[in-house]
């Protein structure tokens, strides 16, 4: 017998909205999407996917579904189809409701040759790990880091930069706690969900003449979504978090 994905939906779609996106209902509909995105789907199922992504804000990959389905004689249909594109030119897959359960998965730390460093093209005083992913706040970043060094012998400077990138791979504590004794901006508490969904945007290492390192990273958070939070650091010592924009 199929299952009946859209009354599932329905159901908690429905719980979703009316408890304010509770942890539950957002891990009820994660488990909707999983399953469908790993079935054969019917066309209804389609438009069932559809719908799933849009409540979660996945709006480019909710276009991408329902445009194989469209009837293009149902004008209905096409105007909903060109409503669905402005959005994902708009918003992407960017602004979702994340499912904190695989954000708490502990990610694996990559093993950092000097070989993975490469001197920008556009900058010839950065150097950039374009090819492998890194974790910065238990997060896999790819691309978003750049290193200056006093000089570009990048092997003096290896060691501290490995063991700077170690600990920045989950320091979750000492964020958390930064956070709560500084933060002026909200009246919102930092805890392990707040770490857990943070949205990592650039990454920026730079060793001065001390061999101190001073590190700027530009984050994300649920609790203020329009702006940027920039965190600096000197060695493992965090000295503010400011929002920007």
């Amino acid at each position: 017998m199929e299952k009946n994905y859209l009354k599932q939906y329905i159901e908690f779609s429905n719980a979703f909205r009316k408890s304010n996106r509770s942890k539950e209902s957002v891990e009820n509909i994660y488990d909707v999407l999983y399953e469908l995105e790993d079935v054969d789907r019917t066309k209804e199922d389609n438009l069932v996917l559809s719908n799933v992504y849009i409540l979660l804000g996945f709006h480019k990959s909710a276009y991408e579904v329902f445009k194989e389905t469209v009837d293009l004689s149902n004008n209905k249909e096409v105007s909903k189809l060109y409503v669905m594109e402005q959005k994902a030119k708009s918003h992407g897959n960017n602004f979702i409701i994340k499912d904190i359960r695989k954000l708490k998965e502990k990610k694996e730390l990559p093993k950092l040759t000097l070989s993975d460093f490469q001197i920008s093209k556009e900058d010839k005083g950065k150097f950039e790990i374009p090819q492998k992913e890194i974790v910065i706040f238990n997060k896999n970043v790819k691309g978003k880091i750049s290193i200056y060094t006093p000089d570009l012998d990048i092997e003096k400077y290896s060691d501290i930069i490995f063991e700077q990138l170690n600990w920045l791979a989950d320091c979750k504590n000492e964020l958390i706690e930064f956070y709560n004794q500084n933060n002026e901006f909200t009246e919102e508490q930092a805890n392990d969900d707040w770490y857990d969904t943070l949205d990592i945007y650039s990454i920026q290492l730079t060793i001065n003449n001390s061999s101190d390192i001073e590190t700027l990273i530009s984050a994300g958070d649920t609790f203020s979504q329009d702006h940027i939070l920039d965190i600096e650091l000197i060695n493992r010592t965090i000295i503010s978090m400011n929002y920007d924009g």
